[in-house]
């Protein structure tokens, strides 16, 4: 099974008016990181202070650093023939798709959300946000609301339930897959 797991950090909720400002992607085939990806990106608005606090990331950590045109065809590439897995996969998906569709790149894969996987494959946690989720199941701290970090504890995530429920169940839980993409990502 091929993966790649995505946490952005943006100038706010909504795709349609805020940009991405950080992109962390980790790469896993089955259970094996094989590469990992992270970039600042400068999106050239200012970063609302709610953001700054809640992310750390200032306009002056992003200014000189590339627009997200400057690297969507790397992102785009590495996320080809892959499933797109975040913790609330349609915040991240619908961001880079957006962001994608702006440099004329269509993207609409198939997405796997590690919440809906943590909810049914480890029922009656306290909470399903990704910081209390990785405590209560024992799994490192790790450096919160910034891409990378947060992408790898989905990681760690997904990698929990694979362990747990099995390649076919998961599957199931995959969104928006043809049976062609079924073929090539579950072999």
């Amino acid at each position: 099974m091929k993966f790649a797991v995505v946490d952005l950090e943006t100038t706010g909720g909504k795709p349609d008016f805020g940009r991405v400002i950080e992109i962390g992607i980790v790469l896993l085939d089955d259970f094996e990181v094989v590469k990992t990806y992270q970039t600042l990106v400068d999106p050239g608005q200012p970063i609302p202070e709610f953001i700054q606090g809640l992310t750390g990331i200032n306009d002056e950590m992003v200014c000189g650093k590339p627009q997200f045109s400057a690297v969507a065809e790397e992102v785009a590439e590495l996320l080809q023939g892959r499933i797109f897995v975040a913790h609330n996969v349609l915040f991240d998906s619908k961001f880079i798709r957006a962001e994608l569709k702006r440099c004329s790149i269509k993207y609409d894969p198939p997405r796997l959300c590690t919440v809906k996987l943590s909810r049914r494959f480890f029922p009656g946690q306290p909470s399903y946000s990704l910081h209390n989720l990785t405590v209560s199941l024992g799994l490192p701290d790790f450096n919160h609301h910034r891409a990378l970090d947060d992408a790898m504890a989905a990681a760690e995530l997904l990698k929990m339930a694979l362990q747990k429920a099995g390649p076919e169940k998961i599957q199931k839980e995959v969104k928006n897959i043809t049976k062609a993409e079924t073929l090539v990502m579950f072999q």
